[in-house]
This record gives structure tokens, C-alpha cells and sequence, in this order.
């Protein structure tokens, strides 16, 4: 009467937005984890090898 007709269930539409945004969100954790642990060995790298330490300065 209201010109409203009954339409089927977006269950299925809902469920599959939830689990495809769990999954970009997962994948972009993922990449700023790896991202992360790059610049941070980066960094090791860095002080292991162009450090001059206080050690190596001292003479005597």
C-alpha cells in the first residue's frame, strides 16, 4: 500500500563487506609491520657499520 515491496535479505552482501574489510585492513597491518621492520633493520645496519664509535676514536 505504502509503494514499499518486501526485498530479499543483504545478509549476505553485509558478511561479505565485513570479512573483505577485515582482509584490506589485515593486509595493510601487514604491510606497515613489514615496512617497519625493514626501517628498523635499516637503522642496525647503519650502526654497525658507519658508526664511529668512542673506542675507535681514542688513542692511547
Amino acid at each position: 500500500m505504502g509503494g514499499h515491496e518486501q526485498h530479499g535479505s543483504d545478509k549476505g552482501a553485509a558478511f561479505m563487506g565485513l570479512i573483505g574489510g577485515a582482509i584490506f585492513i589485515g593486509a595493510i597491518l601487514y604491510g606497515i609491520v613489514l615496512w617497519t621492520n625493514a626501517s628498523f633493520k635499516a637503522h642496525e645496519a647503519e650502526k654497525t657499520t658507519g658508526a664511529v664509535t668512542v673506542e675507535s676514536v681514542r688513542v692511547g
